[in-house]
């Protein structure tokens, strides 16, 4: 324990100043002696000793560590000019092997160019062939297309012409047809106007029914020819006028 030293503001002059350095003097007299630095030492070598087995655990992880890093560092430096070796050897195999593929990339690019080349002239050339014979062909269509259309054309006239033909001819016989039926109805119309004025008779004075029947159809049948006379004049009485034009039915 260190002395214990008065600041000199708190010191006060005492009457009893032998009293206190007596006191004080006693105090220090009292405190545990200071140890020397080689006796300091031995007690700390007295305290690693105490237990041994703990120590040696303590030493041996500690030792560890350092083993394995200075193991590790060792085979390193052994195995680094093999290594150095295989790289070098590597990388010069690798510059051979990548010089060969990029001489084969080329070489394979050479051809594929020229491959292509080839084949575009090759299609260029079948297309242009292709065009030629579309072209011919289709100069052959239309030729063949304006000949079917020239000889439809041709036929189509002729059709109209046969048609047109037909139809006067037809209109010439409809016309024939219809001045002999003409020409017959005015024939029948004469004959019917002859006939009428031969089947008519004009009632004379004194003259009967029954005795106009009796001129027109004979004695035997006069009685019906009476009804007949009657009927085709729609007569009620067998009383006639004189001057009346009366149809005799045949």
């Amino acid at each position: 324990m260190a002395r214990k030293k008065r600041d000199k503001r708190d010191y006060t002059p005492s009457d009893d100043y032998n009293n206190d350095f007596l006191q004080t003097e006693d105090e220090f007299n009292n405190e545990p002696p200071m140890l020397s630095r080689s006796d300091s030492r031995k007690k700390q070598k007295k305290g690693f000793f105490k237990y041994p087995l703990l120590n040696i655990l303590i030493v041996f992880f500690l030792l560890i560590p350092i083993v394995s890093i200075i193991v590790f560092l060792a085979v390193q430096n052994a195995g680094a000019p093999d290594n150095q070796v295989k790289e070098e050897n590597n990388v010069t195999v690798d510059s051979n092997k990548k010089a060969k593929e990029a001489a084969a990339e080329k070489e394979k690019a050479e051809k594929e160019k020229e491959a292509a080349a080839k084949k575009e002239a090759e299609e260029k050339k079948a297309a242009e062939e292709k065009a030629k014979k579309d072209a011919e062909a289709k100069k052959i269509a239309d030729a063949k297309a304006a000949e079917e259309a020239k000889a439809a054309e041709e036929a189509r006239k002729a059709e109209e012409a046969k048609q047109q033909a037909a139809q006067e001819e037809a209109n010439r016989k409809a016309a024939e047809e219809k001045a002999a039926a003409d020409a017959r109805a005015a024939e029948e119309a004469k004959k019917q106007q002859e006939q009428a004025a031969k089947s008519t008779h004009t009632v004379q004075s004194g003259e009967t029914l029954y005795r106009i029947a009796v001129n027109a159809y004979g004695s035997a049948g006069a009685a019906s020819g009476v009804e007949k006379i009657k009927q085709a004049n729609g007569l009620s009485s067998n009383n006639v006028p004189v001057g009346t034009v009366l149809k005799i039915p045949q």
